[in-house]
């Protein structure tokens, strides 16, 4: 956790930022107790106090009638290596302008407690946090490492028995992401769920959440609860959009089941869906996984094809009717009503397309090759801005 984070704990939402506030990012390792450290007449060895990348609380009590400590106190805290400094407004509602000046100068957050928030739950809260802060990390980690590497089957039962949790015979995937964008608050919403998971798992993979639950069964209905789970916590699923795995053997097949809630997500998002089941995706699994294994071959394959249609002096229309052309599986009508035209128009610009990308291809190989490089195209977009 950094500083700002440290700000955000329900105990420290009324602190205000008085000084410092470049340096909010600076990391938070621990919280300390500052009282007469800095006083002249406490001789110590100052490196014993206080560790770096801490927030240090305080009173100041050890400057009462003596305001020119204060400036000593905050250089020290700086060079011992500190994150922050807290203190309690009840011997100094203010502190001196020459203060808030070094301090800004040096990027050192000073920080105003709100009210009468006691010291030891500022500390415990803040652990609290830190310890949730790294079990997620260590979740994150883990669920790289079923995305992006070749996990093995003992490397998978190691991984599980780190998770320390009971898990079945069989895993449910569901992979989730908002549409909108600058919503932030969507995830937080959803670990609400996390009690419930009594054997599986919650956890992000860059802007998605990964919801992992195992069972007994294969005739498991994961989607149906998921569903009464959401419902129960009053949980909006307007603006989600949820990719689902088939049923997997736990102990074996755990990384194939993240991959494909994963890429199930991703193609809901390119078919402009709400849901997509990977067992309904047929003949785009192969994509997928050839975009997944190589995708450099991919991208060659895309760019020689789409090529003519990227180029940045060619109508930009005319890549984006491609892409809902392949989105409507053809269907010029319905192509026609989501760029507000006329079919004709559609067809006009198809007839540019093909003048373009394939001009000696009959109807079948042109849309069996526009169809395969349009899709490689969107999943790379997609994953490249994950």
């Amino acid at each position: 956790m950094n500083v700002e984070n440290f700000l955000q704990l329900p105990i420290t939402k009324d602190f205000t930022v008085v000084a410092g506030r470049n340096g909010l990012y600076k990391p938070v390792h621990n919280v300390e107790i500052l009282d007469f450290e800095f006083s002249p007449d406490i001789q110590t060895v100052r490196e014993t106090i206080f560790t770096p990348n801490s927030v240090v609380l305080s009173s100041l009590l050890f400057a009462k009638h003596k305001p020119e400590y204060l400036w000593n106190a905050v250089k020290n805290l700086i060079e011992l290596g500190a994150s922050a400094l807290a203190y309690k407004p009840v011997i100094y509602e203010d502190l001196p302008e020459e203060v808030l000046v070094y301090a800004d100068e040096h990027n050192f957050p000073i920080l105003r407690f709100g009210g009468d928030e006691f010291f030891e739950k500022i500390i415990l809260e803040t652990m609290a946090y830190a310890k949730t802060q790294d079990y997620s990390f260590f979740l994150e980690t883990i669920m790289r490492r079923l995305m992006e590497e070749d996990v093995t089957a003992e490397q998978i039962k190691s991984i599980l028995q780190q998770v320390n949790k009971p898990f079945e015979k069989y895993v449910f995937v569901a992979n989730i992401q908002t549409q909108e964008l600058k919503n932030s608050q969507w995830m937080q919403s959803l670990f609400h769920l996390e009690p419930l998971l009594k054997s599986g798992m919650i956890c992000t993979y860059k802007k998605s959440l990964f919801i992992l639950m195992t069972h007994p069964s294969q005739e498991f209905q994961f989607e149906k609860l998921l569903n009464e789970w959401l419902t129960m916590y009053a949980i909006s699923t307007d603006s989600l959009t949820f990719g689902y795995s088939r049923c997997h053997v736990t102990q074996v097949e755990l990384p194939l089941a993240v991959r494909e809630a994963f890429y199930a997500r991703i193609m809901a998002e390119i078919e402009s869906s709400p849901i997509c089941h990977y067992e309904n995706l047929a003949s785009d699994c192969l994509l997928i996984e050839l975009h997944r294994k190589d995708p450099q071959f991919t991208m060659n394959y895309v760019n020689s094809y789409l090529g003519p249609l990227l180029e940045e002096k060619v109508d930009p229309d005319l890549m984006n009717t491609a892409i809902t052309y392949v989105v409507k599986q053809g269907n010029i009508k319905e192509v026609a009503v989501a760029h507000f035209c006329h079919p004709n128009t559609i067809r006009y610009r198809l007839s540019k397309i093909r003048q373009l990308v394939a001009p000696l291809e009959n109807d079948y190989v042109f849309y069996e090759r526009i169809a395969a490089a349009v899709k490689l195209y969107l999943l790379h977009s997609k994953i490249d801005v994950e």
